[in-house]
C-alpha cells in the first residue's frame, strides 16, 4: 500500500504543477503505474475483480496499466537524458514489444480457466499450462523496460543537470535495478511453480520487497525533481509579488503624469493584483518608456528599486519576458 500511496503523491504533485504552467510530462505514465499498483492491493483486487465476474481479468488489466505506464516513463526518461537516438528506434522497439506481449497475455488469459479471484495468481493457477507463459510474458516486458532504462540513465551525460534532477535520476536508476532483481526472482518462482517445485517462502518475501523498492524508487525519483521545481516556482512567484508591490506605487504615480498617460495608451497595463511574469515585465517596460521620455520623473529611490528589479528580470530570461518585450 505504501508504494501506491507514494506513486499517487507524485501524481498529485504533478497535478499541482500544472497550475505553475508545467507540461503533463510524466503525469500520464505515473498515473497509469499508480492505478496498476492500487488495483494490485489485495482487498482492492478482490473487490474490483468480483465486479468483473471473478475471472481474474483484473490481473490482465493491472499488467497492461503497469506495462504501459513503465514504458511511457522509460520513453520520457530516455528523452530527458538524451539517451534516445534521433530516430527514436529504442522507444519504438519498447512500445512495439509491449504491444506484442500485451496481446500475447490477453490471448493466453482468455483461453485459460481462471475462475475465482486470486491475489496470488501464479500459485493458484500454476497447474494450468498457459499461466506460466502468461506471467512470464508480462515480467519479461517489465524486466526489459526496467533494465534498459536503468542502464541508459546511468550512462547519461550529467553535465548541466540540476542537483534535484541528478538525485532523482539516481534513485530511479536504483529502482530500475531493484525491478530487474524482482523480475529475476519472479521468473524463478514461475519456473518452480511450473515444474511443481516448492519455492522457499523467502523467495516470495524477497520478490515483494524488491518490487516495493522498485515502485518507491520510481515514486521518490520522480518526486524529488518535481518537488524542487515546485519550490523554485513558488519562490519565484513570491519574488514577483514583492517586485510588483514595490513597482505598484511607482506605476500608479506615473500614470497620473502626462508622460505616463501617453505611455499607457501604447501599453496593455493593468494595476490589478496579479503575480504573473507578463504583468511584471509590462510594468517594467512602461516605467522604462517613461524614463526615456522624461528621466527626471523618477526619484533616486525609485530609480534604485527599478534598477534592482531590472537586474533580476535580466537574469531570468524566460519566454514570458521575451513575449512581453516583443509586445506579445
Amino acid at each position: 500500500m505504501l508504494p501506491a500511496a507514494a506513486l499517487w503523491l507524485v501524481v498529485i504533485i504533478r497535478l499541482v504543477g500544472l497550475r505553475f504552467g508545467w507540461k503533463p510530462g510524466v503525469l500520464p505514465g505515473m498515473a497509469a503505474v499508480a492505478v496498476g499498483a492500487t488495483l494490485n492491493i489485495d482487498p482492492v483486487y478482490l473487490f474490483v475483480d468480483g465486479l468483473l465476474g471473478e475471472r481474474n481479468l483484473l490481473n490482465l488489466i493491472v499488467h497492461l496499466f503497469m506495462g504501459a505506464g513503465m514504458t511511457e516513463l522509460s520513453r520520457l526518461l530516455l528523452k530527458a537524458t538524451g539517451r534516445a537516438d534521433d530516430g527514436g528506434r529504442q522507444v519504438r522497439a519498447l512500445i512495439g514489444m509491449g504491444i506484442v506481449l500485451g496481446l500475447i497475455q490477453a490471448a493466453l488469459l482468455l483461453v485459460s480457466d481462471t475462475e475465482g479471484s486470486a491475489t496470488n495468481f501464479t500459485d493458484t493457477f500454476a497447474s494450468i499450462p498457459t499461466i506460466a507463459p502468461y506471467q512470464a510474458s508480462f515480467f519479461a516486458w517489465i524486466g526489459i523496460v526496467l533494465g534498459y532504462t536503468g542502464v541508459e540513465c546511468l550512462r547519461r551525460d550529467k553535465s548541466g543537470e540540476s542537483r534535484g534532477f541528478g538525485i532523482g535520476l539516481g534513485i530511479v536508476s536504483a529502482g530500475c535495478l531493484a525491478g530487474v532483481g524482482a523480475v529475476a526472482v519472479k521468473m524463478l518462482l514461475i519456473g518452480m511453480e511450473f515444474f511443481g517445485v516448492q519455492a522457499p517462502f523467502g523467495l516470495y518475501i524477497g520478490y515483494r520487497i524488491l518490487m516495493a523498492l522498485t515502485m518507491l524508487g520510481f515514486a521518490v525519483g520522480f518526486a524529488v525533481p518535481s518537488y524542487a521545481r515546485m519550490k523554485t516556482a513558488a519562490a519565484a512567484r513570491r519574488r514577483r509579488a514583492e517586485d510588483l508591490d514595490a513597482l505598484r506605487p511607482i506605476v500608479r504615480r506615473l500614470m497620473r503624469t502626462c508622460e505616463g498617460t501617453r505611455a499607457l495608451e501604447a501599453a496593455n497595463v493593468s494595476l490589478a493584483a496579479r503575480t504573473s511574469k507578463t504583468q511584471l515585465y509590462r510594468w517594467f517596460i512602461l516605467i522604462g518608456d517613461i524614463r526615456v521620455l522624461e528621466p527626471g520623473l523618477l526619484s533616486p529611490e525609485e530609480t534604485r528599486i527599478v534598477d534592482q528589479i531590472g537586474r533580476r528580470i535580466e537574469d531570468t530570461g524566460t519566454p514570458a519576458r521575451r513575449a512581453a518585450l516583443s509586445g506579445g
